[in-house]
């Protein structure tokens, strides 16, 4: 995970590879921050393209450097 807080727009919406890369994980330990509920899809009906919002990103990464 990175240290640096994401740079990403809070009211873009992104994809699994953007959303690892901007929280500096791999798409494994991204899967793990979402059966947690670190993270949630703006799209939960569509399984196979979920989005996350920027917004998401960025509490994410919050949650994580507080544990």
């Amino acid at each position: 995970m990175t240290e640096l807080q994401p740079k990403c727009n809070p009211e873009g919406i992104y994809c699994v590879k953007r959303a690892c890369a901007e929280l500096g994980v791999s798409f494994k330990t991204f899967r793990r921050y979402r059966e947690m509920g670190l993270i949630a899809p703006v799209n939960p009906q569509n399984r196979y393209r979920p989005k996350f919002s920027g917004q998401s990103i960025i509490d994410c990464w919050k949650r994580l450097t507080t544990l």
